[in-house]
């Protein structure tokens, strides 16, 4: 060939949105914490009971899916059965005391998914509720993000909160006990540090999230109660298709004999004609948006070393209005995952998975 091939004209628009936006991040500068964390969240997630009739509740099969996630084990369903969960209250402190509210139904039936840290429940409104799985301190998740939290507890959790930690611990009497409490306060701070790290950066594409220290409740088979508490967070439910509904088994990864037997890998290729028919408009603004998502990945990693841990089950096409939409997230430290011989740099397991993605839109044609 004579002459170098010209970029597509997608490219060229792509490349000079991506120079004016990095241009104008504010990417070191984080604002007062919680006072803009909490911002709008009351008018965003806030429910009417006298209004609900008027809400039509999204059908399940209108959300996201990925079976394996929303399938238990034998004992788990059993401990189900035989300890059903009833309900979720927000417990802060006032008057001198626990205080609880924002109540929250549950049921088994609700049940809809759980991830690697929570159990995702549907409220009757079209809202869920998560709440935490019970973790040790030695789990991945509390690194060096954690060791910050712990540094500047009362930067990530709000007065109340701070009285009611201090409250639980002076009514126990074993270090134990008093210890296991701080776990759960400093865990519910790092879930907040974890959702600004991205929506301080890309604030229109991460979910509305709610934090708080919640009490659940189980049914017991003596009619007492099993009370524990667990960090939780509520946030909108949205009709849409996560990435994985959009891949295609069509091209196997080779491996030895015995493990392509035993436990077969494919390449993730993707489908967008799933999508329906849709403009090829929208798929630009949904591919814009991908490349934003990775800038992001790329500046956690090489300026903050950390791993946006973002898969195809935490990143939704939302339906009807076809927007990407990013939720259930975590942060890593770099040095926790193990470079592979095709990517050394950890993050671009994440990044070309949301390259593939892209591609299968055919853009350029």
């Amino acid at each position: 060939m004579g002459e170098e091939e010209k970029p597509s004209r997608f490219k060229s628009i792509r490349d000079k949105v991506f120079s004016l936006w990095n241009s104008n991040q504010p990417w070191s500068k984080i604002p007062q914490f919680l006072e803009l964390l909490e911002k709008g969240l009351d008018k965003e997630l806030f429910h009417d009971p006298e209004r609900e009739s008027e809400e039509e509740p999204i059908p399940i099969e209108d959300l996201p899916v990925d079976e394996v996630l929303r399938q238990s084990g034998p004992f788990r369903k059993f401990y189900e059965w035989a300890f059903p969960v009833s309900h979720v209250f927000r417990i802060t402190h006032r008057y001198h005391r626990e205080f609880l509210d924002n109540f929250l139904p549950l049921s088994n039936a609700d049940y809809i998914g759980r991830g690697s840290y929570k159990f995702v429940y549907k409220l009757p409104w079209n809202q869920v509720v998560k709440t935490g799985k019970s973790k040790l301190p030695s789990d991945a998740l509390f690194g060096t993000l954690y060791k910050e939290v712990g540094r500047d507890l009362e930067k990530y959790l709000k007065k109340e909160e701070i009285a009611l930690k201090n409250f639980l611990q002076g009514k126990s009497r074993f270090e134990s006990t008093q210890d296991e409490i701080e776990f759960k306060f400093r865990r519910l701070g790092l879930e907040r540090l974890h959702y600004w790290k991205l929506k301080s950066l890309i604030p229109d594409l991460v979910i509305p999230t709610r934090f708080f220290m919640g009490v659940r409740y189980r049914d017991t088979p003596w009619r007492i109660p099993s009370i524990s508490l667990t960090p939780c967070d509520q946030q909108l439910l949205l009709a849409g298709k996560h990435l994985k509904e959009f891949t295609i088994r069509n091209e196997k990864v080779d491996q030895i004999k015995i493990m392509d037997t035993l436990f077969p890998k494919w390449k993730l290729n993707f489908n967008s004609h799933r999508f329906g028919v849709v403009s090829k408009s929208k798929l630009k603004k949904i591919a814009i948006d991908f490349n934003r998502v990775i800038e992001v990945t790329k500046y956690l990693a090489e300026v903050e070393k950390l791993i946006f841990d973002v898969h195809s089950e935490n990143l939704i096409i939302t339906l009807p209005d076809f927007e990407l939409k990013i939720f259930d997230f975590h942060l890593f430290d770099d040095y926790l995952y193990e470079p592979s011989q095709e990517n050394p740099n950890p993050e671009m397991d994440h990044i070309l998975l949301m390259e593939e993605f892209i591609r299968s839109f055919e853009l350029d044609k």
